[in-house]
Parts: structure tokens; C-alpha cells; sequence
């Protein structure tokens, strides 16, 4: 994928794995003035105040940098403009830095985090590394790492990791723990997971950006999540909170299909879960990150998917079975006859 850029004196740093950025001459921006003129780029032009990005090569490369380009802006979490300027943690990432001393007192929180890219355990080692409340953290791999386990358990003591097979992604993985009772008296769960969107055509960048958005408005600020946990203490019934940057909703005044080629599964499921759909409102968090209580899920401990509802790891990018649960974890809080909420901001 080529970016190219309309001004010769910026320098940008991009992954030359996805592509390179370049400055282009005047024959070159009459050119895509004319494409702007026609609508042809408009959805994948980046603004970045003292220059613009457009996308160059192929038909189907140009389409998809223009689709996660809009998916940026449907999400509110542009690549450019003003969101971007005061986050640039969802470029840089997070310098990596010890966890402060392991505040004292029995841990009422916990985090479930699933890790299949474990190069990414630095960035979440520093986030988590900053809280001031005690939690416990449930690490699931896909494969044995000494080298990690130990690292993990130094930073964290009292961490639990498990090897799981590859399968049903993030979602499985989590299950497993809720099914065998692993989150009982504890008083919310923070479930996260190493998401980076590989495969299927997606750019890198978009996956890193996802997740790190998700992160943070989940687990980023250690006053954030404080506030998270206290929201929870204060309302008795509140189910599950998460990032209003990813609440895909369909409502009567805003009717949007959010099940996509996934209905038929969504509908199987909920049916097998006691908890039929109530469209037309309906809503989801796009990326299965997110707080909850763990009582609130329990139609789900009860139904043990875990067991036989995942199939093999196919690379889908949609339209599996962990893609249609994505689209319940809301709808079964709410059938538990809990509550539904975004983070504070």
C-alpha cells in the first residue's frame, strides 16, 4: 500500500510492512483533486493540518485502506484531526515501564486477558502496571512460554496462566474461566485481549489502533478504571461496562443491521442461552472488551460453550461463532436482568 502526501518537507514514520508514505508533484495532486472532485477518495483522505494522505495502488487495496479509514471515523476515533492530536498513544503506543509495587489488600478485580500476540505483553504489562487497586490477572496463551510466565508472574504475583488450544479466539479462552468458576467473589472482571486484526486483508495499523483505543478507555488511565470499579460498586445492577467508541447499536430511531452475516448464528445461540433476541434495539461492543460482573453472565457459565461450540480456527474475519457471542455478552447481561453502560470519559 502507498500513501502519498501533497508537501515534500514533512517526515513521517509508517510500518514498511503496510506500506510507504511519499511526496507527489503537481501532476500528481490535479490528479487526485480531480478524484476528490468525483467523490473517488473522499473516504480515505487523512487530514492532518499541515499535509493530506491519500492511498495509492491497487482498486482493492485503495478500498480497503478507505474502509478502515471509515470504520476509524464510525468508531469516533479518527486517524486524523483533533481526536488523534490529544491521543498520540493510538500511533506511539506506550513507552514500556516497570509496574509500580503491588498495592496491598485482597483483590476484588479481575483481569482476563487472552494472548495469542505475545510480543504485545510489554504495552499491557505498563498499563496494567499503573493501577492502584489490587486485581488478579488470568492470562490465557496459546502456546508454552517460560520466558513470559515468569515475567508475568513477577510483575503480577498471584497470576494464574493457562495454555489453551486456538480456538474461539479471545472468546473461548474466557469462558473457560467463567464456566469453571475462576471469577467467583470477585466483584468485576476486566476482559481484555492482544487484538491486532492480522490476516483477511486488514492493515496492520488498524488492529493496533483498535486495540489501543479500547485500552485507552478500559484500562489506559488507572483513575479511569478506579472509577469503573466504583461505578460497579455503587449500582448493584449494572451488568457490563464498555468503550462507547465501540457500542455498535441499532435502535428504532436509528435502525442499523449490527448482526450482519452473523444473525443466523446470534439467533442459534440465544435460543440455546434461554434468551431470545429483542430486536429491533439491539447492541454489541465491536472487539469483546469490556468490564462486567460476572453474575451478570450467568446464562452463559450455564450453558458451557466452551465445550462444544467453537469450531477450528479458520481465519475468519467474520460470520464464526466467537464473531456472533461478540454480539450477545450485552444481550445476556441484560437478560440476567443487569444493566448495560459506557466508561466515563
Amino acid at each position: 500500500m502507498l500513501a502519498r502526501i501533497f508537501r515534500d518537507d514533512v517526515t513521517l514514520g509508517i510500518d514498511t510492512a503496510e506500506g510507504r508514505l511519499e511526496p507527489i508533484g503537481w501532476v500528481g495532486r490535479a490528479q487526485i483533486q480531480a478524484r476528490l472532485a468525483l467523490g473517488t477518495w473522499e473516504g480515505a483522505r487523512l487530514d492532518y493540518g499541515g499535509f493530506e494522505v491519500f492511498p495509492e495502488g491497487s482498486r482493492r487495496a485503495t478500498r480497503r485502506f478507505r474502509k478502515h479509514v471509515e470504520a476509524s471515523r464510525r468508531h469516533d476515533s479518527a486517524w486524523d484531526g483533533a481526536f488523534l492530536a490529544a491521543r498520540p498513544e493510538i500511533v506511539r503506543g506506550w513507552p514500556e515501564a516497570s509496574p509500580l509495587p503491588p498495592p496491598p489488600g485482597e483483590p476484588e478485580v479481575a483481569v482476563a486477558l487472552h494472548l495469542y500476540y505475545t510480543e504485545l505483553w510489554g504495552e499491557i504489562e505498563t498499563l496494567l502496571g499503573r493501577w492502584r487497586l489490587p486485581f488478579r490477572l488470568f492470562l490465557t496463551l496459546t502456546a508454552p512460554d517460560p520466558a513470559l510466565e515468569a515475567r508475568v508472574r513477577a510483575a503480577f504475583p498471584g497470576a494464574r496462566v493457562r495454555i489453551v488450544e486456538n480456538r474461539g479466539r479471545d472468546i473461548r479462552p474466557f469462558l473457560l474461566w467463567l464456566e469453571e468458576g475462576a471469577f467467583d467473589g470477585f466483584a468485576c472482571v476486566c476482559k481484555i485481549h492482544g487484538k491486532r486484526s492480522l490476516g483477511g486483508g486488514r492493515l496492520p495499523a488498524f488492529g493496533d489502533a483498535l486495540r489501543r483505543v479500547n485500552f485507552l478507555d478500559l484500562i489506559a488511565d488507572p483513575d479511569r478504571a478506579a472509577r469503573i470499579v466504583a461505578r460497579f460498586a455503587a449500582k448493584p445492577r449494572l451488568g457490563l461496562v464498555g468503550s462507547a467508541h465501540f457500542l455498535e447499536a441499532s435502535t428504532p430511531n436509528a435502525p442499523k443491521d449490527v448482526l450482519g452475516p452473523n444473525r443466523r448464528e446470534v439467533e442459534r445461540l440465544a435460543a440455546r442461552l434461554a434468551a431470545p433476541l429483542t430486536e429491533p434495539e439491539f447492541d454489541f461492543f465491536e472487539g469483546t472488551m469490556f468490564w462486567v460482573r460476572p453474575e451478570a453472565l450467568a446464562p452463559l457459565r450455564a450453558s458451557r460453550l466452551s465445550s462444544d461450540a467453537f469450531g477450528a480456527e479458520a481465519g475468519k474475519v467474520d460470520g464464526a461463532v466467537e464473531h456472533a457471542l461478540e454480539r450477545l455478552f450485552n444481550h445476556v447481561a441484560r437478560a440476567a436482568g443487569y444493566r448495560v453502560e459506557t466508561a466515563p470519559p
